[in-house]
């Protein structure tokens, strides 16, 4: 009987919404378990007629099944009538654990064969991605709302979100249950839709190892941060901070000091992550010869606590070092380790400091691994928006993420009035999420660019009067140009000359990734001038492009950004990928040529160092890859693997050899999933020929499926 109240509920409320959109305007689809909304569900029809409050339609959806399949099914019914916009997800909803889709992530590469809590991804794209097709595989034998789903074959292979989503969920917090901070949250949403925040202060942080610590990615950053959101520069009363992680011995008190400030706005987090911890620092920066020795002795102290045999260990240390007994003697005196671990707890943010503080920045960006964990019972993103500040919404990975990458890509949308799930679903990835209310928005004067994200999504005319306007803000034309992609309405010459014309860093930007999309042939034209940029990231982007290239057309920028010492640590970082794409004589004859117009950089000692590295990793490559082909040696995981970053075409015909006549079954899977990381190089027609004679060939199903995989994205593009 329960059942099919619940089911009439969902139908009454479906129908309101499909009456309601005769007028076009969105809808947001809540939806929630039932045990939650039996619980809360006052406060849950005060957050809906917020929404509604807001100028969007809202529908309820009571999760009576408890299945991902039933609820992407009801949102998709909701998307092709109603005008869906997006999707919230309270409480206790499954979560879709995908496999075999690690393309789609920024930098999740872990071998499946290990436990699948760990090894799939958690990823609410099975419920806003449409064009994703997935097959069920089973449920988890402990965790009831996980879901295990393959990636099909026949899905499209890149991430497209039809509508956004977000996920409301409480993590473990002393003394309250998860329904009170339901409960709690729901309220701060409504009280705070009743305000018109004007978007007006912001702060970027970077953490230690971040973009290798680079100067000049932190520079660049806030320069286009200005353009991003123009206020910055232009009115008073903009405000941009920076907090780097060493501006302090340890950054850790003055960044939530910062972020509990209540005229922030958007907080913007670079730095490395897990489920449960923001590492911020790493060891104290030392500013005398004395801090040097303290950070040099609990260094080794640390590495002989974590060591196997720690007598050894203490040894080895104390003759190859030269460290004093006396630096070290002390390593397990319980005094000693307390305030060691004191100085270590000192360095990052963990769950446990989140109890008791306050956050406010109304949007917060973790541009991190894990952070947005929120399949697990507990997890840090959770923390900041189920919490007494004003804090509403927060984006976060469920799994690990790429360092270079665009985190900021279309930021500037928010101070244009659009919600804060408009702008991500343009930006998602198969691990990226929305933590909190994604209806959450700035005030904007009179924009209707939240509405028409929506109503001209299909309307190229529209958007090519938007990117025709010059004196539209930066994002607004960016976007134009990927609107246009997504209608097909715009060419690769176009986009090619946006990038290499365009007065706007950020829109030369947007052309270059939206290239990159579509797999165009002119992709090393467009590596060419992105690497010869004025702006950082871009010049970074397009050495990280190159780097998965290996066209010998790209030899002369690659060699310019070698030998110019303005290059940037983040630029070289990535240069030497691209570097190891060609042959080691071919790198070692070319550079030889560029070397007399730059005596003086890189340093001999430097460029000797490389050519004695190219030459040492090209004997060891040689070694590996023999042995793929050899009967009697048993090749490892790794030499397929790690072609997965690498995407070298000097042992594709290794590789060939390999998938055609090897009987190891896991390892030739792997070598059919590793040629679809060859998206962006220039043998990628070769490999694709390779996969369609190979497929048509192939008698093992695992394979064969893998192969139609792995054909649809070296052909495909966006």
């Amino acid at each position: 009987m329960q059942r099919k109240i619940l089911s009439i509920l969902f139908l009454l409320c479906w129908g309101y919404s499909c009456m309601l959109a005769r007028d076009e305007q969105a809808t947001v689809a809540v939806v929630t378990d039932t045990a939650t909304y039996r619980t809360i569900g006052k406060d849950i029809d005060q957050y809906l007629a917020a929404i509604r409050g807001d100028g969007k339609q809202a529908v309820l959806i009571q999760d009576i099944w408890q299945h991902p399949d039933s609820i992407r099914r009801a949102l998709l019914t909701l998307y092709q009538n109603s005008h869906l916009e997006g999707a919230v997800l309270i409480g206790d909803i499954p979560v879709a654990m995908t496999r075999d889709a690690q393309h789609l992530t920024l930098a999740f590469k872990m071998n499946q064969t290990r436990d699948w809590k760990e090894s799939s991804v958690p990823s609410d794209r099975f419920y806003d991605d449409f064009d994703l097709q997935f097959a069920y595989i089973k449920q988890d034998s402990t965790e009831k709302l996980y879901h295990y789903y393959t990636l099909k074959a026949s899905s499209t292979q890149y991430v497209s979100s039809d509508i956004y989503s977000a996920r409301i969920k409480a993590p473990v917090q002393p003394g309250k249950d998860k329904y009170r901070l339901l409960s709690e949250y729901l309220q701060k949403v409504v009280k705070d839709k009743q305000r018109q925040r004007t978007l007006s202060h912001v702060l970027y942080f970077t953490g230690h190892g971040y973009n290798s610590e680079s100067i000049n990615a932190r520079i660049d950053e806030g320069w286009v941060l200005k353009r991003h959101l123009p206020f910055l520069g232009q009115r008073r009363g903009g405000r941009l901070d920076f907090i780097n992680f060493d501006t302090d011995e340890f950054v850790r008190d003055r960044l939530l000091a910062q972020l509990a400030d209540t005229s922030l706005d958007i907080a913007i987090l670079h730095h490395h992550g897990d489920s449960d911890t923001q590492y911020l620092s790493e060891a104290p920066k030392a500013r005398a010869p004395q801090q040097h020795a303290d950070a040099l002795r609990a260094f080794f102290r640390a590495k002989i606590r974590r060591a196997k045999d720690t007598t050894a260990a203490k040894q080895y240390y104390m003759e190859n070092f030269d460290v004093p007994e006396s630096w070290v003697s002390n390593a397990f005196d319980s005094a000693t380790v307390a305030a060691d671990s004191l100085q270590d707890a000192s360095a990052d943010v963990v769950i446990a400091d989140t109890y008791g503080r306050v956050f406010n920045a109304k949007f917060v960006m973790f541009d991190a691994c894990f952070n947005g964990s929120f399949h697990l019972d507990d997890y840090i993103s959770g923390h900041y928006i189920f919490n007494p500040g004003a804090t509403i919404v927060a984006k976060a990975n469920t799994v690990n993420a790429l360092q270079d990458m665009w985190p900021n890509e279309l930021i500037g949308l928010l101070n244009e009035g659009v919600c804060v799930g408009n702008w991500a679903k343009e930006v998602f990835t198969l691990e990226s999420h929305l933590i909190g209310d994604p209806t959450f928005h700035f005030a904007a004067g009179h924009s209707a660019l939240d509405r028409d994200i929506v109503r001209e999504k299909n309307n190229p005319k529209y958007w090519r009067k938007r990117l025709a306007n010059a004196a539209a803000p930066s994002d607004v034309r960016a976007l134009a140009l990927v609107k246009l992609q997504n209608n097909r309405a715009i060419t690769s010459d176009e986009l090619l000359s946006v990038l290499e014309k365009d007065a706007d860093p950020l829109v030369r930007l947007e052309a270059f990734a939206l290239l990159k999309k579509r797999l165009s042939p002119l992709l090393p034209q467009a590596i060419a001038l992105a690497v010869t940029d004025s702006y950082e990231l871009l010049r970074r982007l397009g050495v990280l492009t190159a780097g998965k290239s290996g066209d010998t057309a790209l030899l002369p920028v690659i060699a310019q950004v070698y030998f110019n010492p303005a290059s940037t640590n983040r630029e070289h970082f990535q240069l030497r990928y691209a570097i190891e794409q060609y042959p080691a004589d071919t790198i070692i004859n070319y550079f030889a040529l560029q070397r007399p117009g730059s005596p003086f950089w890189p340093t001999e000692k430097d460029y000797s160092a490389l050519l004695a590295n190219l030459k040492r990793r090209a004997d060891t490559d040689r070694e590996d890859f023999a042995k793929l082909n050899d009967t009697l040696a048993r090749p490892t995981r790794f030499t397929i693997s790690a072609q997965r970053n690498l995407c070298q075409t000097e042992h594709l015909a290794a590789l060939f050899e390999y998938l055609k006549n090897s009987r190891n079954t896991e390892l030739r899977l792997l070598a059919a999933e590793t040629f679809g990381w060859y998206v962006y190089s220039w043998k990628r027609d070769e490999i694709l020929a390779f996969c369609k004679q190979r497929w048509a060939e192939e008698q093992d199903a695992a394979v064969k499926n893998e192969l139609e995989k792995t054909i649809a994205r070296l052909s495909a593009g966006f």
